[in-house]
C-alpha cells in the first residue's frame, strides 16, 4: 500500500505543477470533478505499475522481463531505422539512374548494351524468352524464333519503348498453341513487374509513405462532411495498419486467407534422446497430458484423419478434422485441416538429435477469427496459440524429463 500512497502524492504534485504552468500560458477553468477523476486515474495507473514491478516475490523477474523487452524494442527500432535509411537511399539512387536511362538511353552506341536491354525486357513479357532470337544493328532490332499469339503484340510494343531502339522488325513465327513446338514446351513464367502496393510485402520506403499519407488524410478530415470524414478515417486506419504490420489485408482480416494468416513458431530443447520424445509427439492419445485445451481426439481407422474437440475462446468447444500430410518416424510430422473448418490451420513438428538431447521445433500457420486483429486481441489475454504452444512445450519437457505428468492449473 505504500507504493499506492506515494503514487497518489506524486500524481497530485505533478498535476498541480502542470495546472500552474498551463494557467500561466492560458487561463483555463477545470471542474473539481474532472480534476479529481484525473488524479484518481493517474494514481491508479501509477499504483498498478508500482505494484507490478515492486512485488516482493515476482517483482525482480518482472523488472528483468521489462528490461529485456525494452532492450529488444530499442534494438528493433535501431535496425528498422537503419534498414529504412538504406532503402530510401538505394531507391533514390535507382530513381536517378532510371532518369538518366530515360534521358540518355537513346544515345547508346554499343550494340551489346542494347541487346541485353531487349533480352531483359522480353523476359518480362514472354513466357519462353529463350525461344526468341534477338539481332541488333544500328538501333534496329530484329526478333526471330517462336512466340505465342497472346504475347506477340505486348512484347513488340515493350521492345519498341526501350530507349535506343529506333525500329522493331518481327521475323518470328506466331503460334496460337504450343503443341508440337519444342521451344514453347513447359509452363514458363513471365517476370512482369508488380506495382509496389499490390505486392504482399511492402518495402520500408513504401510503408513510410503510406503511413504518412494515412496520417495526413486523417488530419484533413476536420474540413469534410461527417459521413465522408468517417469514411476517410476508416480507410486511413486500414492503410496505417497495413503499413505497420506489413501484412496483406486478407491476412489482417482473415477473409480468404486460407490456412496462413498468422505464423507461429517455437523451439525447445528436451533433455532426452529423440527415441524417448517421439512417442509423446506421434501418439495423439497422450496429448491430453500435455495440452489442457484438448477435450477429445478420435483417430479414424485406416485413414490419416483425426477428429479433434478443443476448448476455444470463452470456453466454447471447437471441432475440426485434421489430416497428416507427411510422417517420417522419429523425425517429423506435418498436418493440415480439412476444407471448410472454422479455424483453418497447418503445421509441422520436427525433432533433431543433439548429443543425447532433442530439439523440438513446432511451426504453425492458422487463420483465426478476424485474422491478425483477432490474434492481437487474443494475445492481450494470453489466449493465442503462441502463448499456449509455449506452455504446452514446457509441459512436454517437464513430462519427458521427470517422468511424471505436470500438474494442471
Amino acid at each position: 500500500m505504500t507504493s499506492w500512497v506515494l503514487a497518489v502524492k506524486a500524481s497530485e504534485r505533478w498535476l498541480i505543477i502542470m495546472e500552474v504552468r498551463i494557467g500561466r500560458a492560458r487561463p483555463r477553468r477545470r471542474s473539481p470533478v474532472r480534476q479529481q477523476a484525473a488524479v484518481a486515474g493517474v494514481a491508479a495507473g501509477a499504483g498498478v505499475v508500482a505494484e507490478y514491478l515492486l512485488d516482493p516475490h515476482r517483482g525482480r523477474a518482472r523488472r528483468a522481463k521489462v528490461r529485456d523487452k525494452t532492450g529488444r524494442a530499442v534494438r528493433k527500432v535501431r535496425i528498422g531505422t537503419r534498414v529504412l535509411a538504406d532503402d530510401v537511399t538505394n531507391r533514390g539512387r535507382g530513381l536517378l539512374a532510371g532518369g538518366r536511362y530515360r534521358l540518355r538511353g537513346n544515345h547508346v552506341k554499343d550494340g551489346r548494351v542494347l541487346h541485353e536491354r531487349v533480352r531483359a525486357e522480353l523476359g518480362r513479357h514472354v513466357r519462353h524468352p529463350h525461344a526468341v532470337g534477338v539481332q541488333v544493328e544500328d538501333g534496329v532490332v530484329t526478333l526471330t524464333g517462336d512466340v505465342l499469339a497472346d504475347e506477340e503484340t505486348r512484347a513488340r510494343r515493350a521492345v519498341r519503348r526501350i530507349p535506343g531502339v529506333s525500329q522493331v522488325r518481327t521475323d518470328w513465327t506466331v503460334w496460337t498453341d504450343s503443341t508440337g513446338v519444342s521451344a514453347l514446351q513447359g509452363e514458363g513464367r513471365m517476370r512482369e513487374p508488380v506495382p509496389e502496393l499490390l505486392q504482399q510485402h511492402w518495402s520500408p520506403t513504401a510503408r513510410l509513405l503510406v503511413a504518412l499519407a494515412a496520417v495526413s488524410a486523417w488530419g484533413a478530415t476536420s474540413r469534410l462532411p461527417q459521413s465522408v470524414a468517417w469514411l476517410v478515417r476508416g480507410a486511413s486506419a486500414v492503410l496505417a495498419a497495413r503499413a505497420a504490420t506489413n501484412l496483406p489485408l486478407r491476412r489482417l482480416t482473415g477473409v480468404r486467407a486460407g490456412c496462413r494468416a498468422i505464423d507461429v513458431e517455437d523451439t525447445i530443447v528436451v533433455g532426452a534422446p529423440a527415441e524417448k520424445v517421439w512417442p509423446w509427439v506421434s501418439d495423439y492419445e497422450l496429448f491430453r497430458l500435455i495440452m489442457p485445451d484438448v477435450r477429445e481426439i478420435e483417430r479414424m481407422p485406416a485413414s490419416r484423419e483425426s477428429r479433434w474437440v478443443i476448448t476455444g475462446p470463452a470456453g466454447v468447444p471447437v471441432r475440426f478434422t485434421a489430416e497428416e500430410t507427411r510422417r517420417e518416424d522419429g523425425r517429423e510430422i506435418a498436418w493440415t485441416t480439412s476444407d471448410g473448418q472454422l479455424i483453418a490451420h497447418t503445421g509441422t513438428v520436427r525433432l533433431d538429435s543433439l548429443d543425447g538431447r532433442t530439439r523440438l521445433q513446432v511451426r504453425l500457420s492458422y487463420n483465426p477469427v478476424a485474422g491478425a486483429v483477432g490474434h492481437v486481441v487474443a494475445a492481450l489475454f494470453r489466449a493465442d496459440p503462441k502463448h499456449k504452444l509455449h506452455r504446452d512445450l514446457q509441459r512436454l519437457k517437464s513430462l519427458v524429463e521427470t517422468g511424471t505428468p505436470p500438474r494442471r492449473q
